[in-house]
Order: structure tokens, then sequence, then C-alpha cells
């Protein structure tokens, strides 16, 4: 099952504070979770997420993300995504978030994390700029939309 960008940035954003790691910017919390998308689709063949990222200046960008959190700029991100759910007595913030039964989205989270979590957002999104990346290969920063297979292409994660 995909799974809203919230629902994963906000596993992210979870994990990264049971580990204690407090570098979680909104360009850092991005590239985790294209790297996720990437490894799902290499090994299960099926996006993680049911959003696509665009090619942005600094590396691939899911635009509701980035409005979701470009308020904290350079600095760590101290919430969770949340939307606005529609109820009879008015609305609620509701905050999305991969279900505790789905142990291979965990496992993922947590991979990407031991593989990634140290590096700072500007070092991934150089990762992201490499020869022979989706973000490279297929166009660059001209906003356009990278697609599943383009990602499963990327050599470079």
């Amino acid at each position: 099952m995909a799974y809203s960008a919230f629902a994963v940035a906000n596993a992210f954003i979870r994990r990264a504070n049971e580990r204690g790691i407090r570098d979680l910017t909104p360009m850092k919390l991005q590239k985790l979770v294209f790297f996720a998308q990437a490894w799902h689709l290499r090994v299960l063949g099926a996006p993680l997420l049911d959003d696509h990222f665009a090619r942005w200046q600094h590396g691939p960008v899911i635009p509701a993300l980035y409005h979701e959190f470009k308020d904290y700029g350079y600095h760590p991100i101290e919430r969770m995504a949340t939307t606005l759910s529609r109820q009879w007595n008015g609305g609620a913030d509701n905050v999305p978030m991969i279900p505790g039964h789905d142990v291979s989205s965990w496992n993922l989270v947590d991979a990407i994390l031991d593989k990634y979590g140290h590096y700072d957002g500007v070092s991934l999104s150089a990762i992201t700029h490499q020869q022979g990346s989706a973000w490279e290969r297929f166009g660059g920063p001209d906003g356009s939309v990278i697609t599943y297979e383009q990602l499963m292409q990327d050599q470079t994660i």
C-alpha cells in the first residue's frame, strides 16, 4: 500500500526523534523520503508513497512536503506534518503516519536512517545530483516530475 508523503515524512520525523537525530531539516527530510521511495521501488517494484518528486534546484522535492515545512528553512523540523480532516463539528488536525503493523515499511525507514541519517541535507542533495541520478539523467532542475521508471533507473542510490 502506498502512503501519503506526510505519512512517510512523519515516520522519519518520529524515528529521527527516537534516535536523537537533531539535524532533520526540510532538505534532509525530502532526500530521506526520496531514498526510501527509490529503495521501495527497487526492492518491491511498487511505490512507498503515492506522490511524485519534482526536479528542483536542490534535488528531488515533493512540493506539498516543501510547503508544509518551508518555514523551518535550514533549521531542524520540530513538529509532525498535519492535514485538516473535516468532521461534522468542524475541522481537526490529523497526523498521517505509517501504521505500526506495517513492519516492512518501518524497517525501510530504519534502514534509510542507518545509511543516510548521519549526512546533512546539503550532502544528501549532492548525492541526488551525482552523474547517473534520476535527477541528473532525465532533466535537472526544470520542475518536471521524476517518474517511477526514472527513479528505478537511478544509478546513485
